[in-house]
């Protein structure tokens, strides 16, 4: 029957729970809030280095075949509050749909300017999310950060490879 159907397609689009599985959080944040983008290329989304002044970067292959997207690695923690890597997501496909990291124009000369990507964020219905993200960043991320990395990066998989620098 078609309403079983529509029940499991909806059930596709219910906000994800694990952030060890990024990519069903970049289909949950691409289906709801840029369905109206197309994916021209192959994206892919994956946890990286943690880094202190960073969280996330978007990556165009040298043949434009595909983009990948790196999410600090801290992100996955649990003290980290949703919205934060909901958010970060979120701005790095605005930079996708903005021409930055993908094959579409390049809607802008600068990635940032006049903050588009904020306002972008705003229009797609995503502005209590950036707020709350940004309210989170400003009293608690450094202080995390420094938390974090004088635990020597506990709890965070796919760690032992990477050794940040300064580190001891």
């Amino acid at each position: 029957m078609q309403p079983s159907i529509l029940i499991s397609e909806a059930a596709l689009y219910l906000q994800p729970t694990d952030r060890h599985h990024l990519s069903d959080y970049l289909q949950w944040i691409w289906h709801n809030y840029f369905a109206d983008i197309p994916r021209v290329n192959e994206v892919t989304i994956d946890y990286c280095y943690p880094w202190k002044g960073r969280l996330g970067l978007i990556r165009l292959s040298v043949d434009a075949t595909m983009t990948f997207i790196g999410i600090n690695t801290l992100l996955q923690l649990p003290q980290v509050p949703d919205h934060v890597l909901i958010t970060t997501i979120a701005h790095e496909l605005v930079h996708y749909i903005h021409g930055f990291g993908s094959p579409l124009p390049r809607l802008y000369k600068h990635p940032h300017a006049n903050k588009v990507v904020d306002r972008e964020l705003e229009q797609r219905e995503l502005g209590a999310y950036l707020h709350s993200c940004n309210e989170w960043i400003d009293n608690y991320w450094y202080s995390f950060y420094d938390m974090q990395r004088a635990a020597g990066w506990a709890g965070i998989q796919g760690t032992s490879s990477f050794s940040p620098r300064g580190s001891k």
